[in-house]
């Protein structure tokens, strides 16, 4: 913490000595900065005002461990220096817990807008989500992974959201042994496919946000508070049909491609026209993230 309140980010000077991991300075600076952004929300609720505003600051910092350059999260000496040689989709670098700085470069669900402004626009943050799946670089089994395929629609890109994940649903989980791609931990593993199967994912925790992805069933009912239900109704579904070619919302157009939590407590009916072929029109992006 004190190199990382002096510097607004980790060093490479600085090994961590104190913690059973070591070094991983890169990784520990972007989930500081979510850390930071989801405390000042409890801050912000409790009236501490002034609390809050030092973390939304902070929750910035994973800007200065992306490298503007390249677009990719990279290790940075406390002279600003980037490290060399450099290789994003090196796996098991010191700097990076359990992946490569490729894949890291997306852990900033608190403002995936302010990421794609640093990695040089919409159309280079597709291109680099592109290059993760294309390539095989993208790493269902590890928990920062998990967001990742959920960030094409801040992109104007849902399409690409539902093409994806119902192929990381067919690929990556089976009711066989060694059926889940990767650690169960606390449930994380289960719980992204259950949410993806249902439609939609929570990739920023702290916000009351659902990112809407492809359900894989006809339908799926959520009960919740007051005996309401909240019901999403995928017409023409299929293994075929992955597409969202246009939804309705309690009888009338939906173009977003997100979800509040307070609409799926209040209750309705959410109703997606499945396809066989993308709409790439459908689909407004979601909210920055940030409340600012």
């Amino acid at each position: 913490m004190a190199t990382y309140l002096k510097y607004n980010y980790i060093p490479l000077e600085d090994s961590v000595w104190q913690a059973f991991h070591k070094r991983e300075q890169v990784s520990r600076t972007l989930e500081y900065a979510y850390d930071d952004f989801v405390l000042a929300q409890v801050a912000k609720k409790l009236g501490k005002t002034e609390d809050s505003e030092v973390l939304m600051k902070r929750s910035q910092n994973f800007r200065n461990v992306i490298d503007p350059k390249t677009g990719y999260a990279r290790g940075r000496y406390a002279d600003g220096r980037w490290i060399e040689p450099f290789n994003p989709f090196a796996m098991r670098s010191s700097f990076i817990t359990e992946g490569s700085p490729a894949q890291y470069t997306f852990y900033v669900p608190q403002d995936v807008q302010g990421l794609i402004e640093v990695v040089g626009g919409k159309k280079n943050f597709v291109s680099k989500l592109d290059t993760l799946f294309d390539k095989g670089y993208y790493w269902h089994g590890n928990e920062p992974n998990n967001q990742i395929v959920y960030l094409y629609p801040f992109a104007h890109s849902a399409w690409k959201t539902q093409e994806r994940v119902r192929k990381i649903i067919r690929e990556e989980y089976n009711s066989g042994p060694g059926g889940l791609s990767g650690n169960e931990d606390g449930g994380q593993m289960s719980a992204w496919l259950v949410f993806s199967m249902a439609g939609f994912y929570p990739v920023c925790p702290g916000t009351p946000y659902y990112i809407i992805g492809s359900p894989v069933f006809e339908e799926t009912v959520i009960s919740v508070s007051g005996g309401k239900q909240f019901i999403i109704k995928a017409k023409g579904n299929s293994d075929k049909k992955p597409y969202i070619f246009s939804a309705r919302f309690n009888g009338k157009p939906y173009p977003k491609a997100y979800l509040t939590h307070e609409q799926i407590m209040k209750g309705g009916i959410l109703e997606l026209e499945m396809n066989s072929k993308p709409n790439p029109e459908w689909g407004n992006p979601p909210p920055a993230g940030s409340e600012k």
